[in-house]
């Protein structure tokens, strides 16, 4: 009788507990508790926990280039639709190892169910890329790929932070480098970027500017950064880069 009067729960419970930890399905960015979903979707979990502002977003655990959860619509709908980024976040991304940064796929700007699906399939193709196996050190390609398809930022200004040097991995500098637009020119090497340099009491040591008279920050949208970066850092208990 109980099934019969919430037919729609029973038949959604039934699914769920036929799902096994390698089926592909989709959960939204703030309910990853527990859940490994890789290097970038485990850290915006951590941020959202913590009560960051991070754009609205969810994640294909397990994506499957073949299978492609069939609740995705519904889930993008939730999120607005519109302009989404779709982002690898592999079990392997971002480790204490290595970083992988740049190895797996981003696409940007990604309007429709269509070019959301085909995005995601770019992302999970790219675990098997030579350049990724070559970075692993294998060739087999057996690590998962989750998926995270957060809603578009039109951003003014973007780049990376990083609360420790990584060249000199000294902790007392704090490095930012940001281009105007989207990040895709700076992670590509399109762009030179601004670069800034700041100290444990977050002031200004190093400041080389494309265009000294055109400065890509403003010494308050630095400061901004900072404080936020080295909060979140001590937080994580941990140096953080973060996009």
């Amino acid at each position: 009788l109980l099934c019969e009067r919430y037919e729609s729960q029973c038949i959604t419970l039934a699914y769920l507990m036929t799902l096994s930890p390698e089926t592909s399905r989709i959960l939204p960015l703030d309910q990853l508790d527990g859940i490994q979903a890789g290097g970038k979707a485990n850290g915006l979990y951590r941020l959202i926990t913590l009560g960051f502002s991070v754009p609205p977003g969810f994640v294909l655990l397990n994506a499957d280039i073949d299978a492609l959860p069939v609740d995705l619509a519904r889930h993008y709908a939730e999120l607005g639709g519109g302009l989404v980024a779709v982002r690898s976040s592999a079990l392997d991304e971002d480790g204490s190892d290595a970083s992988f940064a740049g190895q797996y796929e981003t696409v940007l700007n990604v309007d429709g169910l269509d070019a959301l699906q085909q995005a995601i399939r770019q992302c999970v193709a790219s675990l098997q890329s030579h350049r990724a196996a070559s970075y692993r050190g294998d060739a087999a390609g057996a690590v998962k790929m989750c998926v995270v398809v957060q809603r578009m930022v039109n951003a003014s200004t973007a780049g990376v932070l990083f609360t420790a040097d990584p060249v000199s991995a000294r902790r007392d500098r704090l490095v930012i480098d940001a281009v105007q637009g989207l990040g895709e020119a700076l992670v590509s090497g399109e762009a030179t970027p601004d670069h800034y340099e700041l100290d444990l009491q977050n002031n200004i040591v190093v400041r080389d500017l494309v265009d000294s008279a055109a400065p890509i920050l403003s010494d308050a949208a630095i400061q901004m950064l900072t404080q936020q970066a080295r909060d979140a850092a001590a937080r994580f208990g941990e140096p953080l880069d973060t996009e």
